[in-house]
């Protein structure tokens, strides 16, 4: 008896690394994948599960409320519209309800003084009747990220500095569990609904912002890219949109070094592939993938996702041209640009606030550079070289991501007379930093940080001297 109850504790002491490294070398790379696919679906039903019961219990002073009749909820949505301190609070499954009454969501509002529950289901043509019926006058600014969140941060911290009051969405948890929600196979309700819900929530939770004339909602997460932007700029076409990333190897470092300092706490919405359709597009990635421990391999995976979304939505409007359908044409920035390239920042900002075709107070430049770089300070962490070599391994599977000199497709070169789009074509990859090939480049540009190619062909598509970057009779 002594001798098993030893035997179960000198088990239970061996840690997930062993034991991955153990799965690692008995499993083939697709059983292998097919472990830590069940492994990282649980722990986002894990970690949807206990961030609804801990939102709810911050925001909740009693039983919530709940609401499935029509008129009800209809004269609900009404007052919201008038709530300044609406919170969408969270989005999940009620286990006491049955079947699709159960997926709900919780609103916080101080009309009601207490939570109120409403099922999706019922709220979804509601919203999109009572959203219909209201002129917007703000634009949606959507930050999608591939950074390992410190593309968000950064847009987060350099809006709030800049003094240009935009109102900032940080990462809403309610959206990553709507993603959640989003990914479970088969559809607990029709797709239809999760786009109404979507996107009338979304107005819902900014309508109070109105008399501003941008809005910035940053994505939770890497993870929830692959789900969620597809969506929006479905739903959001004429809308703004950034997609901010940096290399797979620094975003791996990065959030590596959080997790330590954390002490495992950080969040799986940068860290854990939420659906792991990729390895199923790419199949050649699962051997490479086999050769990283399962922490690496996650949070590479899970960059590898967010970078293909934005490819395939590229991709796509090939054939939205010839329907006639908006572009996916997203402000593209690389974070070395920010931290390099003194007109890199302004222009971002420039994109975000709609101010393409005139200069930016100087005061709001130099306010936001000076928190640029000190959060670029505050997350900067030598890469792993231990695993830089397997990680680009593993990106290289992917050819698309090859593409540009280690710069994705249509990213915004630093100038004065920026463009959406890159005239220019290099081979190159994304998933690592600049090395001889770009410093060989950036020798022939002299002194000046203003210009990041100075022979580069001017675009055929925004002049900011002579016309609107974004067209106005669509805000």
């Amino acid at each position: 008896m002594l001798a098993a109850s030893v035997a179960i504790v000198g088990l239970s002491t061996i840690s997930l690394a062993q034991l991955d490294s153990f799965s690692r070398s008995i499993l083939s790379p697709v059983s292998l994948q097919q472990k830590r696919s069940k492994s990282y679906q649980y722990q986002w039903e894990k970690d949807a599960e206990k961030c609804l019961m801990q939102t709810l219990r911050l925001n909740n002073k009693g039983e919530a409320i709940f609401l499935n009749d029509e008129q009800e909820i209809r004269a609900f949505l009404k007052n919201c519209l008038l709530d300044k301190t609406l919170q969408i609070v969270a989005i999940g499954i009620d286990k006491k309800l049955k079947d699709y009454e159960g997926a709900l969501v919780w609103i916080f509002s101080s009309l009601k003084e207490n939570l109120v529950k409403i099922p999706l289901r019922k709220i979804a043509p509601l919203l999109q009747e009572a959203m219909d019926s209201i002129v917007f006058t703000s634009t949606l600014c959507i930050v999608a990220d591939a950074s390992g969140g410190l593309g968000s941060t950064v847009i987060s911290e350099v809006m709030k500095a800049s003094n240009s009051r935009v109102p900032i969405l940080s990462e809403p948890v309610w959206m990553a569990q709507f993603a959640v929600l989003m990914e479970q196979k088969p559809y607990l309700l029709p797709l239809d609904i999760y786009k109404q819900c979507l996107m009338g929530l979304l107005r819902l939770q900014t309508y109070k912002y109105q008399k501003e004339s941008t809005v910035v909602v940053t994505l939770p997460g890497q993870a929830t890219v692959s789900t969620l932007e597809p969506v929006l700029f479905e739903l959001f076409p004429h809308e703004r949109h950034v997609f901010i990333y940096d290399s797979c190897c620094k975003t791996v470092s990065r959030v590596l070094a959080r997790q330590h300092k954390s002490k495992g706490e950080e969040s799986i919405r940068h860290t854990t592939p939420l659906y792991s359709s990729l390895t199923r597009q790419v199949p050649k990635m699962l051997k490479e993938l086999q050769a990283l421990p399962q922490g690496v391999a996650s949070i590479t995976e899970t960059w590898m996702t967010s970078i293909n979304t934005y490819l395939q939505l590229k991709d796509g409007d090939k054939e939205r041209r010839k329907l006639k359908e908006p572009e996916y044409i997203p402000f593209c920035c690389r974070l070395d640009n920010l931290r390099n390239y003194d007109l890199a920042l302004e222009n971002l900002l420039q994109s975000i606030l709609g101010a393409r075709s005139r200069a930016l107070p100087q005061e709001m430049v130099q306010e936001a550079t000076s928190v640029l770089q000190k959060v670029l300070g505050e997350n900067d962490v030598p890469t792993m070289m231990n695993y830089e070599k397997k990680i680009q391994e593993v990106v290289f599977c992917h050819k698309l991501i090859l593409l540009e000199n280690k710069t994705l497709l249509d990213t915004v070169v630093p100038s004065k007379e920026w463009s959406l789009k890159s005239t220019r074509r290099i081979m190159g990859c994304a998933c690592c930093d600049p090395e001889e090939d770009e410093e060989e480049e950036e020798e022939n540009l002299g002194s000046s940080k203003e210009t990041l190619v100075s022979n580069l062909t001017r675009p055929k598509f925004v002049d900011g001297k002579t016309a609107f970057a974004f067209d106005p009779t669509q805000f």
